[in-house]
């Protein structure tokens, strides 16, 4: 038997018991710790897990998910990550939001629409690199093509990634280090970086509202994307349906400065009709018509 279950199986049994007449009361609780016990069990198993994988898994709605991943993680049975739960005997250094372990998250799609996103980029183009995870994935297969190329970006991850390449010019923008997204923000624009001149900038998201624009919990990054944005002949979004329709702390692009559109799936008419008005051309990765 793993610690990490023995210590859940200990938890459990320190809890007070209360005789409950209401059976279905006892069962409901009952059962939503069997649930949050075979939880910890699968994030053992498989290191790292979304909220939308866990809550297809076990049946459950997001906001059940969520409340579990709390509980477990008060319990030092999990560790609650950004968009999910990790296995607890993870280096510490890895606890929050970072984008090694966001790289984990939806690892399929991210790669299919950053693979989707290399047909946009060109010989002798100027492109901004966010610091996203999906971005990442591109960031990646240019570090293997090693086109000639300027990139910019306040990722540490993204010239990491990128150190390599013989063939690209990489200029980092400047700011203060966060070790949750191994970038450097609070950048702020000077004369020398208003002359330079983006032809193409990909950002992802942390959540998009079709009809508003793009989230972000990172505060802090949002000056960089906006300056970014600003500064761009065109802005690509690269990011897939599961972020549709979700909110995070600050909105950081509306949806009007959004040029191109790759995602994994459009989810309904409605989000369809919403990229429409705002012009947004729209890319299934996936889809070679």
């Amino acid at each position: 038997m793993s610690r990490n279950l023995q210590n859940f199986i200990d938890f459990l049994i320190k809890w007070p018991i209360i005789y409950i007449n209401n059976n279905s009361l006892l069962e409901k609780r009952l059962k939503m710790r069997q649930r949050q016990q075979k939880i910890v069990e699968y994030v053992n198993k498989v290191g790292i897990a979304s909220f939308d994988d866990l809550g297809k898994l076990f049946d459950v709605s997001p906001f059940t998910i969520r409340r579990d991943v709390d509980y477990l993680d008060k319990a030092h049975l999990v560790l609650r990550i950004k968009g999910g739960a990790q296995k607890i005997e993870s280096p510490a250094q890895f606890r929050e939001a970072q984008i090694v372990n966001r790289m984990q998250i939806n690892p399929k799609e991210k790669e299919l629409i950053a693979n989707c996103a290399m047909q946009f980029i060109e010989p002798g183009n100027s492109i901004f690199l966010d610091g996203s995870t999906t971005v990442s994935w591109l960031a990646r297969n240019l570090a293997k093509l090693d086109p000639e190329i300027t990139i910019l970006t306040n990722s540490l991850m993204i010239s990491l990634e990128l150190a390599k390449a013989q063939n690209i010019r990489l200029i980092g923008l400047g700011g203060v280090f966060d070790p949750e997204t191994y970038s450097f923000v609070g950048f702020e624009p000077d004369s020398q970086a208003d002359s330079f001149h983006i032809n193409k900038a990909f950002f992802s998201s942390t959540c998009l509202v079709p009809e508003e624009g793009t989230y972000e919990n990172a505060a802090f990054n949002a000056q960089t994307k906006r300056f970014a944005a600003h500064r761009s002949d065109k802005v690509f979004l690269l990011a897939d349906s599961n972020k549709f329709g979700k909110k995070a702390l600050i909105q950081v692009l509306k949806t009007s400065q959004i040029d191109v559109l790759v995602t994994d799936k459009i989810l309904s008419e409605k989000d369809a009709l919403a990229f429409e008005k705002n012009k947004v051309q729209i890319v299934i990765a996936g889809n070679h018509k």
